[in-house]
Formats: C-alpha cells, structure tokens, sequence
C-alpha cells in the first residue's frame, strides 16, 4: 500500500498545524479505499486536559465527517494531525487509539513552521504501526 496526497489536501493540512501551534491540530483524510487522498479536512481538538500532546476528536465530528464523505462519492480514510516539536512519528498513545483500516498521517511542527510528513497504517489487530510511502500529486 501507498498514500497519494493531493496537494491541496497537504497544504490544508500544513495550514492548520501551523494554525494550531503550539496545540495539536487534527483532522480527517478523505479519498478512495486505494490510496488516494483527494481532501484533508480540519477538525477541533477537543482535548481537555493536554491539548499540547494529545488531541480528541468528537464522535460528532467523526460521525459528520464519514456522512459528507460519502454523500459525495468518497470514503474517511483516516485521520491527520501534528506534533509540536516533535518528529513526525506517531506516539504509543497514537497506536492505542488507531485504527485498523484507516491512515494515521503526522505531521512535525518544529517552532510553528510545519516540517516532515508522514503515512502510517495498522497492519493487524495488535500490531505495531507500519510506515507507508507517501507521495504527493500535484494535481
């Protein structure tokens, strides 16, 4: 498996992580069961207690997401969000709240200047994140 990243969904993904700094920022991915992201959508970090090191994302927000994917022809295909200061690999706490099936896509923000971006899946019900190639399409 590969990731395609239109541009305009990492510009819009960089443009909230910048946004949100020094907080995590959050958000869906959008695109087709192939590999395909055509959409990066932000959503609130709704995380009470740590916004810095964690974000949550409402059931709502998961919910309304998933309708509008698919009421236009497209699939949730998983989640996005940043680390402040941090590399652009995903946490033990993120390979608790993954999920198998959908894209964990993070992103480094290194002083509020968006960096590396990378695509992670979970191979199999408790399994360790697998890195997944990631290349953008300019289109």
């Amino acid at each position: 498996m590969s990731v395609r990243l239109a541009r305009r969904a990492l510009d819009a993904i960089r443009a909230e992580a910048a946004r949100a700094y020094p907080h995590e920022s959050c958000g869906a991915l959008v695109g087709t069961p192939e590999g395909g992201v055509h959409e990066a959508l932000a959503l609130a970090n709704h995380e009470a207690t740590s916004p810095r090191t964690r974000f949550t994302i409402s059931p709502l927000d998961y919910l309304s997401v998933e309708a509008a994917a698919e009421a236009r022809g497209a699939r949730l295909v998983g989640f996005w969000h940043s680390h402040p200061d941090h590399p652009a690999r995903p946490s033990a706490t993120d390979r608790e709240h993954a999920w198998e099936g959908l894209l964990t896509v993070v992103v480094a923000v290194e002083k509020g200047e968006p960096g590396d971006i990378t695509a992670w899946t979970v191979p199999g019900r408790g399994l360790p994140f697998a890195e997944v190639p990631l290349s953008l399409e300019e289109a």
